[in-house]
């Protein structure tokens, strides 16, 4: 699953203190984003009009639901969504008291890209004119992906051991310490054994491993 952010200056977000209601844009049309691509006008329709539901996260960390997107449409600006706090869940409230503070600084999609989907362009980055959407999350550091990127080989470079390894899987890839565990037990695995056939049968599960907490995709982002 990708991710993009739309930062607090052009995503509008804003926030009824009386009922908790939540409103602003996902995405915006049009424009070039950090690592040169484009979302074009329509790119959500076919996702809106499967009516599957739109998630509500922070972080994009599926296990924390704050809340509900209650409604999302496209208009000539981009996607525009809305939706209400869960009062009494712990994560609203003080989503609540940042939002009132000012300290949430943007929105931020969920999706994968569908076959025929996105088309490269010639500089660099792509028009993507269509998207399934998974979810919309808060984020409070809409980071530039280069320098995501950056920390996360940083983190990597000063990982001396196993339990720093499992540790940074939790961090860096939102891994339960069983999924952790799991990760590593490939990964020793594919180090020590000396058969071919074996080493590439355990990768393929390791990447499946990766696959289910988007880790593989940042990994690969940073390759390029």
């Amino acid at each position: 699953m990708e991710t993009k952010h739309n930062p607090i200056e052009i995503c509008e977000l804003k926030f009824s203190d009386d009922d908790w209601k939540v409103t602003g844009y996902a995405s915006v049309f049009n424009s070039v984003d950090m690592v040169g691509d484009t979302i074009l006008p329509g790119a959500f329709q076919k996702s809106l009009e499967s009516g599957k539901d739109v998630r509500m996260h922070m972080e994009h960390l599926r296990w924390i639901t704050p809340g509900k997107w209650d409604a999302a449409h496209e208009d000539d600006k981009g996607l525009y969504i809305e939706g209400h706090l869960t009062r009494d869940h712990s994560v609203a409230k003080d989503l609540r008291a940042s939002m009132r503070h000012g300290t949430v600084r943007g929105l931020s999609i969920g999706f994968v890209i569908p076959p025929k989907g996105a088309k490269d362009k010639k500089g660099g980055g792509r028009d993507i004119s269509a998207i399934d959407l998974f979810e919309v999350s808060f984020t409070a550091t809409p980071a530039e992906p280069k320098a995501t990127i950056e920390s996360f080989k940083s983190e990597l470079d000063s990982i001396q051991d196993i339990r720093e390894f499992e540790s940074f899987l939790r961090e860096a890839g939102n891994f339960s310490k069983s999924m952790a565990n799991a990760t590593i037990g490939k990964f020793k695995t594919l180090v020590q054994s000396e058969s071919v056939t074996e080493r590439a049968k355990v990768m393929q599960e390791l990447k499946s491993i990766l696959d289910q907490y988007d880790l593989r995709h940042l990994i690969n982002r940073g390759g390029s």
